[in-house]
């Protein structure tokens, strides 16, 4: 069925059985996006006539969903709707979330790989950027204006933004934020968002920090945030690639091991030889050979949205509750 969409004072064309953003998109209409899976939020919009499907508001706050915003990234509209964008100018922001639509240029500070796919971008910290560990950042090429989000591996406290970019093959913005964008140019980001970060009321819990390839970004911030709160309990960290080649930062990882009592490093590889301190095998499994029952633990997953659902499911079938798992899981778009 076709329906009519008002958006920017026009009218398209939108299928029914399509995600409204997808049809949009394709007749040329402008709509910031990233994961397009209902994750990153970055293409929130607000209703402003009509009504769209609760399913494509469910991700939101509930503050946010009575005042009409929704995702038309996994919104199938069945009715005649007028939207806009979700503005911190057309919508009241609940305290806690002001700084989620804040938008920001910043200089690029550092670029350095830190192995042959995966950047070390290093960005100015504005000073009104407050953020949590973990959290993720959007990022904006200024000329076409696609945006993707990209999880923060620094902590507040630092003068500066890291993220680490793994490049995708023939991904427009991976391989211009590698190739093209230069130390000392500006670029447009915005947020933060996200809900998987330390939670500091849990001191004495023992965490799991589990994650593949740049999913140790938020990880790394995770941890050091956890440490910096002087964490009691017990912290066990899981970092997996397909190989030895694919993983990184295991030097930095061991130095923090090696004055830290309470944590444990386990490098991971799916193919191939494992480095002399880690394990050869799925991560979902290995976490579960290495630690048995997981009962009273909270877990931080981190990665691929594959691995990181087998990672969630194996903990559910060991102990732990939805309540107990924190994620961030990655959408690999172009």
């Amino acid at each position: 069925m076709t329906i009519q969409v008002t958006f920017k004072d026009k009218t398209y064309q939108c299928d029914s059985s399509r995600p409204l953003l997808s049809t949009l998109l394709e007749q040329g209409a402008f709509v910031p996006y990233s994961c397009q899976a209902g994750l990153c939020q970055a293409c929130m919009c607000k209703v402003t006539q009509g009504v769209v499907p609760s399913e494509s508001q469910a991700p939101l706050d509930k503050h946010l969903q009575e005042q009409g915003c929704f995702l038309p990234c996994i919104c199938k509209p069945s009715q005649d709707i007028s939207i806009e964008l979700a503005t911190k100018a057309n919508i009241t922001l609940a305290e806690k979330n002001i700084s989620d639509f804040a938008s920001y240029t910043t200089m690029v500070l550092e670029k350095t790989w830190l192995n042959d796919d995966v950047l070390r971008l290093c960005l100015v910290r504005p000073e009104s950027l407050e953020y949590r560990a973990g959290q993720f950042i959007n990022l904006t090429q200024p000329e076409s204006k696609l945006t993707r989000s990209y999880s923060l591996a620094s902590l507040p406290c630092e003068n500066f933004l890291e993220l680490h970019i793994k490049r995708v093959p023939n991904g427009r913005m991976s391989n211009w934020l590698c190739d093209e964008l230069q130390c000392g140019e500006n670029i447009e980001i915005s947020g933060p968002s996200g809900a998987c970060y330390y939670q500091q009321e849990e001191q004495e819990q023992d965490i799991i920090l589990a994650g593949v390839g740049t999913g140790l970004a938020p990880l790394f911030g995770i941890l050091r945030d956890a440490l910096e709160s002087d964490h009691q309990g017990q912290i066990h960290l899981f970092q997996a690639s397909l190989n030895q080649k694919g993983l990184y930062y295991q030097n930095e990882i061991q130095d923090i091991v090696n004055d830290v009592k309470n944590l444990t490093y386990i490098p991971c590889v799916l193919q191939g030889e494992a480095p002399s301190n880690g394990k050869q095998g799925a991560i979902d499994k290995l976490i579960i050979d290495t630690l048995g029952d997981c009962t009273g633990k909270r877990a931080y997953l981190c990665g691929d949205d594959a691995v990181v659902q087998a990672m969630k499911e194996t903990l559910l079938q060991n102990g732990l509750t939805e309540n107990d798992i924190l994620a961030d899981a990655f959408i690999s778009s172009k």
